[in-house]
């Protein structure tokens, strides 16, 4: 689908590059074993995108749809969190209306509504393999909490999009991950290149590694 058409409808925040960045892996995703999975998804609009582009695959659609969850019952403490709780709080009815708009509802699409520390618990989540993981939850606990109960999903060769490696909140939370993984690079969407994590004050948005 023309991706144009739902940064017109602003019914996504996510520009142009990282549409393309997500189209130039696809290829490569289509190859491999696994759901795709977004975390935070807004009003819906890359979900809609990603159902689309993966038509043969499952898609979580993954998100509280009542906005930020408070700091203090977050999993892990930051103490430059700057998300309030309910803050972008759109309903599981507007974002199922947007998916409709766009012909996006069809069998392999699922909605999973709550906070992530509880719905993507390992003992209950639905979830089993991924293929592409995008996690665009904006805050450290959050990003974290999705990373401990999802990363061991994830194929070998699979992808993992930090929407909002922008912000400080999810670089530091890349960071605290990063580090208990031994790992220390990210790759820049437009670019492609890699970036030391460690050695930057700042990231792009949209960054990723494959698994």
């Amino acid at each position: 689908m023309n991706h144009q058409e739902l940064i017109n409808d602003k019914i996504t925040m996510v520009d142009d590059p990282r549409f393309c960045m997500m189209l130039k892996i696809a290829d490569e995703v289509h190859q491999l074993t696994g759901d795709i999975v977004e975390c935070g998804v807004w009003k819906g609009g890359c979900s809609i995108f990603l159902s689309k582009i993966f038509e043969e695959k499952n898609i979580w659609v993954c998100d509280s749809f009542s906005g930020f969850q408070d700091p203090k019952d977050g999993k892990y403490f930051y103490k430059q969190e700057r998300h309030l709780k309910g803050e972008l709080s759109i309903s599981l009815e507007e974002v199922k209306s947007n998916f409709n708009k766009y012909n996006a509802i069809r069998d392999g699409v699922y909605f999973l509504e709550g906070y992530v520390k509880d719905t993507l618990n390992p003992k209950t989540c639905p979830i089993k393999t991924i293929s592409l993981l995008r996690i665009d939850v904006d805050a450290y606990s959050a990003t974290l909490e999705v990373l401990d109960s999802l990363y061991d999903k994830v194929v070998d060769g699979g992808y993992v999009i930090f929407d909002d490696s922008c912000l400080i909140e999810a670089h530091e939370a890349i960071k605290t991950f990063f580090t208990n993984k031994k790992m220390s690079y990210i790759v820049d969407p437009v670019t492609h290149e890699n970036i030391n994590i460690f050695e930057s004050s700042s990231l792009p948005c949209g960054c990723y590694f494959r698994k």
